[in-house]
């Protein structure tokens, strides 16, 4: 037995003349394209906030012992006032640096 030659039919095309067939082949050919409507993306930026520009990173510790030495300088070295100066310059380092950073 010989297969058929022709193209295969599809569900709905099984009584369709060729004129038919021919006519649906070119209705769809020339309906338009689907285009999809999402728009695309855009990239993500980087931003760059300079909120606090001026800000000069800091050494804390070296920070108060300069100020601790400076303090008991003036003070001529008198003996048994390193603790009162470290800790007279410890709170005033960070007096401020807590005022800069508000």
């Amino acid at each position: 037995m010989a297969k058929p030659r022709g193209p295969k039919k599809q569900n709905g095309e099984a009584g369709a003349t060729p004129a038919e067939a021919v006519a649906a082949i070119e209705a769809s050919a020339f309906e338009a394209p689907q285009v999809s409507t999402r728009k695309p993306t855009p990239k993500p930026v980087i931003v760059k906030s300079d909120s606090r520009p001026n800000l000069i990173p800091i050494n804390v510790e070296e920070e108060i012992r300069r100020l601790a030495y400076l303090l008991a300088e003036r003070r001529g070295f008198e003996p048994g006032h390193e603790t009162e100066d470290w800790l007279s310059a410890e709170r005033e380092v960070q007096q401020r640096y807590h005022q800069h950073s508000a």
